[in-house]
């Protein structure tokens, strides 16, 4: 408990404000029984003074029962080094789970195809921004998640699948939210609701259930709600079909529908055409969801 209170004084020191009792109840949540999961948490250059929203999230899922550690970026091939220690003295309890802010996103993909080539699975990878150098993600990632903004000059990067991947992959370009920054997208309250339940249901569930989903890559406009999903499935359009009644039988925004397909909003689809609609891999779950509403989702802890 200490550990996370202490985190969110320091960002909010830093920010010259402090959250609010919504904004913290919120994000707080209750936390989950033990859970055997191994995240690794990178920062970017100098991380410790741009990169404290990683200090945060890991905070918030050492409180839901991982166990969370902060590192800078540059010691990938000693923190590799570690986790394939721990998978093999315990592979089939033990799961290993990656994020990181700017260079701390290509760092875990180095990391990634590092454990690759030691035979260990990553349950799950999300990176923040990683910058326009990021390598492709490997064959082991079993869900990524790219939480990008196309137009930032010091991130801007989207890790895309390698050729034998056959995992969950989801890019969220986030360049229409200009309340985000590069140094502020780690910090964003939106986003850590989006990917906390992703870590908690990776180590609770297991691997996936279902059959590999689609790679997805879709742009959120501004003023929509920042969704999250893990990748896509396969769906055939019927007759009468537009974007708006897709939308509606698969319970998803209809410009996620229209992006994904290239469709134009108000003219019928026609039947018999193969669609692409986003999905979630696991239902959410009471023990993973924020407890209470955010005030404003969209604000971050800011520096």
């Amino acid at each position: 408990m200490w550990q996370r209170v202490f985190a969110a004084v320091l960002l909010a020191m830093a920010a010259g404000s402090s959250l609010s009792q919504v904004e913290a109840q919120s994000i707080t949540g209750s936390p989950a029984e033990q859970l055997d999961g191994r995240v690794y948490v990178l920062r970017g250059d100098l991380g410790i003074f741009f990169s404290t929203g990683m200090d945060y999230l890991a905070a918030e899922l050492n409180s839901r029962g991982l166990t969370a550690g902060v590192y800078n970026w540059e010691n990938w091939i000693a923190l590799a080094d570690d986790a394939i220690a721990r998978y093999r003295a315990a592979p089939d309890r033990t799961r290993i789970l990656l994020v990181g802010h700017s260079r701390g996103g290509d760092g875990l993909i180095a990391m990634a195809w590092r454990l690759h080539s030691a035979h260990v699975p990553v349950a799950l990878a999300v990176a923040f921004d990683p910058t326009r150098v990021v390598g492709k993600v490997p064959p082991n990632v079993e869900r990524f998640i790219n939480l990008y903004q196309s137009t930032n000059s010091l991130g801007g990067g989207a890790a895309r699948p390698s050729r034998a991947f056959h995992g969950e992959y989801a890019t969220v370009n986030l360049a229409e939210r200009y309340e985000m920054t590069h140094i502020t997208i780690d910090k964003m309250l939106a986003l850590y609701h989006a990917v906390i339940p992703k870590f908690l249901e990776a180590v609770s569930f297991g691997s996936p259930p279902r059959e590999a989903g689609v790679p997805i890559e879709y742009r959120v406009p501004q003023g929509a709600r920042i969704e999250v999903w893990d990748s896509g499935m396969h769906i055939r359009a019927g007759a009468g079909d537009t974007p708006e009644t897709v939308a509606e039988r698969y319970g998803v925004p209809i410009w996620v529908v229209a992006q994904l397909n290239k469709l134009v909003l108000d003219e019928p689809i026609g039947s018999a055409k193969d669609l692409v609609v986003p999905r979630m891999v696991f239902a959410p779950t009471t023990a993973s969801l924020p407890k209470t509403p955010v005030a404003s989702a969209d604000q971050g802890i800011r520096r």
